[in-house]
């Protein structure tokens, strides 16, 4: 019982002063965890990429760019880059005015813009990249290269547990036999 006088929280209205000193804190959850590690990336990435003159959402459209390889719409580069429409519009015209990405009319769809980065494009994206990769060294060093491994694999399949992408190789393969 707490002692008169003294306010107590509901989870601890039945503990005495020995029990609240001896409990063990315990261990953050998994969810907790990578919220701790997200804002600790994105601070990351954030740096990297106003070295560079960019937000970090800047960074994740070059970066998406980048990977890709050929030119995207608007409207992919939203969705591959977890923005609405209207924020990639801002995004990509930012982008476009410091001549980071061209957009030109798609050959059969005169309306979509489809966007590229441009030779300045791929260096900052490069620079920018070189020094999350970095980051990523420096946030994953003590683990080997299986442990890097199965820990990207783990994350990449929670991901898809919860339906936020990253399909696995047998999907990609199925997805393109149905769009032949």
């Amino acid at each position: 019982m707490p002692r008169a006088g003294r306010r107590s929280l509901w989870h601890d209205a039945e503990m005495d002063d020995a029990d609240r000193e001896t409990t063990p804190s315990a261990e953050p959850g998994i969810s907790y965890a990578i919220a701790r590690l997200q804002n600790l990336v994105l601070g990351a990435v954030s740096e990297v990429a106003a070295r560079h003159g960019l937000t970090a959402l800047q960074f994740t459209t070059l970066s998406v760019l980048n990977r890709h390889g050929e030119p995207l719409s608007s409207s992919q580069l939203a969705r591959r880059s977890f923005m609405t429409a209207q924020s990639m519009h801002e995004v990509t015209h930012r982008l476009e005015q410091a001549g980071l990405i061209k957009r030109s009319p798609h050959p059969s769809h005169r309306r979509k813009l489809p966007a590229s980065l441009t030779a300045k494009g791929r260096r900052v994206v490069g620079a920018c990249e070189s020094a999350v990769a970095a980051f990523e060294a420096r946030m994953l060093s003590g683990f080997s290269r299986a442990e890097r491994a199965r820990f990207l694999t783990m994350i990449k399949s929670a991901v898809r547990n919860l339906g936020g992408g990253f399909q696995g190789a047998a999907a990609k393969r199925a997805q393109g036999r149905r769009a032949a």
